[in-house]
C-alpha cells in the first residue's frame, strides 16, 4: 500500500471513468461527474471528509433503484440539503 496519497489529475478523470465503467459494465453516459463531485464536496465540507465516498455510494444505490433519469439530480439535491442542515446543526457556537 502506498504511503503517500495518489491524486488523479483532472484531465485523466474522463479516461478513468471510461475504464472503470467498462470494467463494471456501465454506460458512461449515465454518469454526471459534476453532480457526483458536487455532492462529495458538500458532504465532505458539511459533514466529514470520510462521509463523502460513503454518501456518493449511497447516492448510487438510490439512483440505481429507479428508472427515472432525473433521479440523480433529485437525490443529489436532497443529499446536498441534508449536508447543509447537518453542518448548521453541528456547528460549534
Amino acid at each position: 500500500m502506498p504511503t503517500t496519497p495518489r491524486h488523479l489529475p483532472p484531465e485523466a478523470l474522463d479516461e478513468w471513468l471510461q475504464v472503470a465503467a467498462d470494467e463494471l459494465g456501465l454506460d458512461v453516459s449515465d454518469v454526471r461527474i459534476g453532480t457526483v463531485l458536487d455532492v462529495a464536496r458538500d458532504v465532505a465540507h458539511g459533514v466529514a471528509r470520510p462521509a463523502a465516498p460513503l454518501t456518493t455510494f449511497l447516492l448510487g444505490i438510490a439512483v440505481g433503484r429507479t428508472e427515472d433519469p432525473a433521479a440523480l439530480a433529485a437525490c443529489a439535491e436532497r443529499v446536498t440539503a441534508l449536508a447543509a442542515r447537518w453542518e448548521a446543526e453541528h456547528a460549534e457556537p
